[in-house]
């Protein structure tokens, strides 16, 4: 997995956690925390690395929507 410098502890954490869940490319992840909601933007290798984010997100923030606006770019 391709890691990007990070902008905050939460897209710290939770690339650490979309590490340990799966080796996927994850790229410019920013994790932004709202009251409520937690948003998700960057670029997802695969439909499956943008879940994985999403996972990541719900477990670090329990009881939070998540809002993934990762954008699916995949290689050819």
């Amino acid at each position: 997995m391709r890691i990007q410098p990070r902008t905050s502890p939460e897209t710290d954490r939770c690339m650490d956690l979309i590490q340990q869940l799966g080796s996927v490319v994850v790229t410019e992840l920013c994790v932004d925390v709202g009251f409520h909601t937690i948003t998700l933007t960057g670029r997802a290798g695969s439909w499956y690395a943008k879940q994985l984010a999403t996972t990541a997100a719900a477990k670090m923030y329990p009881g939070h929507e998540i809002e993934n606006q990762l954008q699916v770019v995949v290689l050819r």
